[in-house]
């Protein structure tokens, strides 16, 4: 936890809209790394930033390409996150019906049933611990963004959703 002399010296806050995109990432990390711990207490290893890309495969096979366009997320990451869930199991190669240069990918059975139990155990969660913490005025971002950091400093997203999770909210 930062001393009150640290938080007095939070340049990026400090720094306003100059530093948005930094402020952003800040809680970006902040929220995963607490969706990393419950999927972990829930026996699920896969990454938040993966979450999108077999929720978006639930629907049906898609390209690189295609799910780089759904997600807006760039072709490299999304290539990136494509090994990674191949190299787990939780999504395969199918035939693309339109054009067979182009690979696309499906749900493997493992990531269906591993989608299932993310939707039922994980996102429940995260949808009412964030829902929670951007309670307040919205025309208000710069305040809003210090009510998060402040509200995320006094108790870590990973412990507000273990206490959710412990209480069998969202489940």
């Amino acid at each position: 936890m930062k001393s009150d002399d640290a938080k007095a010296e939070d340049l990026i806050a400090e720094l306003g809209f100059l530093c948005l995109g930094s402020r952003f990432r800040r809680l970006g990390e902040r929220l995963q790394t607490g969706v990393s711990e419950l999927a972990g207490l829930e026996g699920i290893t896969l990454q938040p930033a993966q979450f999108p890309i077999i929720v978006a495969l639930e629907h049906g096979p898609m390209t690189v390409g295609a799910l780089a366009r759904r997600l807006d997320l760039s072709q490299p990451g999304i290539t990136r996150g494509i090994g990674k869930l191949l190299a787990e199991g939780l999504i395969e190669p199918v035939l693309n019906d339109g054009d067979q240069r182009l690979r696309a990918f499906a749900l493997s059975e493992a990531g269906r049933t591993l989608l299932s139990r993310v939707q039922l155990h994980v996102f429940p969660l995260v949808q009412r611990a964030v829902a929670d913490l951007c309670e307040g005025p919205p025309d208000d971002l710069l305040g809003h963004l210090a009510r998060l950091d402040q509200a995320l400093e006094r108790s870590p997203f990973e412990q507000r959703l273990r206490a959710m999770r412990n209480q069998g909210i969202g489940a």
